[in-house]
């Protein structure tokens, strides 16, 4: 559980981040809005579950970072699909313009990023020697 509320707490900041760099920059959808919701999805992959210089391999992280970005714009797709004209009566007191749900990073980000992260911290977040029985000493 712990693991995957660091997830959460991990790719949720990486989404906010850009999501709001996102939004000052006036980004709202599109093929820019794919492109955001990649890099969110790519970073997460990165960031979450084993460090970089932890990997094995150079190759894991490019790995994760490749098909987070690939999870990052397909969520953003089945986002509007789903919620294609869904409004919030909220985001006005927050700051946003009154546009559907789908049109601003600053939300959707987040919310990219903390079910991404989710899923890579608890896939990818410890070695088999930490799953070891209770009782068995770590493996070596």
């Amino acid at each position: 559980m712990g693991r995957v509320l660091l997830g959460l707490l991990k790719g949720g900041v990486v989404g906010a981040a850009l999501g709001a760099g996102a939004f000052k920059l006036g980004i709202a959808g599109g093929i820019l809005g794919t492109i955001t919701y990649a890099v969110i999805g790519g970073l997460v992959g990165i960031l979450c579950g084993k460090p970089p210089w932890r990997q094995d391999t150079v190759w894991t992280t490019t790995l994760k970072g490749i098909f987070g970005a690939v999870v990052g714009g397909a969520l953003y797709w089945g986002l509007g699909k789903i919620l294609p004209g869904a409004h919030l009566a909220f985001t006005a007191k927050l700051g946003a313009p009154d546009r559907a749900l789908i049109d601003i990073p600053l939300l959707i980000g987040p919310l990219i990023g903390a079910v991404w992260g989710a899923f890579v911290e608890l896939d990818d977040g410890g070695s088999s020697a930490d799953r070891s029985p209770k009782g068995a000493p770590p493996k070596r």
